[in-house]
């Protein structure tokens, strides 16, 4: 199945050095973890699921697909809205999981 690939944000919304830009997830009652997007080059973009307290960049958290084109970056909305873990599709329950695409830095 080919991807369904959502507008996120620009490249330069995304921190070049520190930082991360934060695609939260889910229903706003899932309060579910966030992705986060890192620029590790001029237009190279990592997202990784946040995990609070852990560096994703260095762990093995979930990883997502990244697009970059045109200075904009693009994740799979399938991969985005699908539960990361079994606590989330439990949560999810017949709903699934609805993604909000207000993107924040931190």
């Amino acid at each position: 199945m080919a991807a369904q690939w959502k507008l996120i944000c620009r490249l330069k919304d995304v921190p070049l050095v520190d930082g991360a830009r934060l695609v939260p997830r889910g229903l706003a009652w899932q309060e579910l973890p966030g992705v986060a997007l890192y620029r590790t080059a001029e237009a190279s973009v990592h997202a990784v699921l946040d995990c609070k307290g852990v560096d994703p960049r260095s762990s093995n958290a979930r990883r997502y697909s990244v697009k970059v084109e045109q200075c904009k970056v693009y994740l799979d909305l399938e991969e985005l809205s699908a539960p990361a873990s079994k606590a989330e599709a439990a949560l999810a329950g017949q709903f699934g999981v609805a993604t909000s695409l207000v993107a924040y830095c931190y």
